[in-house]
């Protein structure tokens, strides 16, 4: 009788350790497979792709990274001084500081459109170089796609005669990309396509002409009285010359 009831008793607790065993194997199963999922997810995210732009993920993770206008601003500039402004002996290095900064396509239609004009057999031939100089970036980060024009000047130099400056302007959209040597700024430059040159003046700004107006006018009115002469009547003070019009238009698409 005491043997059988050893018996017995040693099969039960062979029995509940067998099924202890079985139950500590699955959730030692449910942890390893959870901790290779997201040691995978992890590694995905820190995977990534080098191209002649810089390094693109290869599964890339979502972004909480924020951009600033003071920050695209600074790309588009940047850009429009190096693939625009240059000579013979910096025309490659600012080309490839430029190019990184726009999609292949546009960056490929503006070096064509250099390569067809001989801009680096031109710069050769005449000591020539082109110095940019930009007049005003605008920026809206308030709408997808991000969008925004840019006006510049550009000032030929042949020998040490300047040429008379010759306006260019372009409307572009921005996209996100990832951060590299080549491209600090996240951003690469989209749909760039030329316009014409016909900067908008903002609220901001024809304030601020109005008020020179008015003061130019009311210093005029003060050193007429104090020199004695007569006030002119209302709507005969002196004007500033009107703005031309018709400014030259940026080459079209393509040229």
């Amino acid at each position: 009788m005491d043997s059988a009831k050893n018996l017995s008793t040693s099969f039960s607790t062979m029995r509940n350790l067998a099924m202890g065993s079985v139950l500590a194997l699955l959730l030692v199963s449910l942890a390893a497979g959870f901790l290779v999922y997201r040691a995978y997810e992890n590694s995905g995210r820190r995977v990534y792709v080098v191209g002649q732009t810089g390094s693109v993920a290869a599964l890339s993770a979502p972004t909480t990274e924020t951009h600033t206008a003071y920050e695209a601003r600074n790309l588009v500039r940047n850009f429009m001084l190096t693939m625009f402004g240059h000579d013979q002996y910096t025309y490659k290095t600012n080309l490839d500081a430029a190019l990184p900064l726009i999609e292949g396509r546009g960056g490929r239609r503006i070096y064509d459109g250099f390569t067809r004009g001989q801009v680096l057999q031109n710069y050769e031939r005449y000591a020539a170089r082109n110095v940019v100089t930009v007049d005003s970036v605008s920026i809206d980060l308030n709408h997808r796609p991000w969008s925004g024009r840019v006006y510049i000047k550009q000032r030929i130099f042949i020998g040490g005669e300047q040429k008379e400056p010759l306006p260019l302007a372009a409307k572009f959209n921005l996209a996100e990309t990832n951060r590299s040597d080549a491209n600090p700024y996240g951003l690469l430059i989209t749909n760039f396509d030329y316009i014409p040159y016909n900067p908008q003046v903002s609220r901001e700004e024809l304030q601020a002409l109005k008020e020179q107006e008015a003061n130019r006018q009311r210093a005029l009115l003060e050193a007429q009285r104090s020199s004695g002469a007569g006030v002119p009547a209302a709507g005969d003070a002196p004007t500033s010359p009107a703005a031309p019009s018709g400014l030259p238009a940026a080459p079209a698409p393509g040229k």
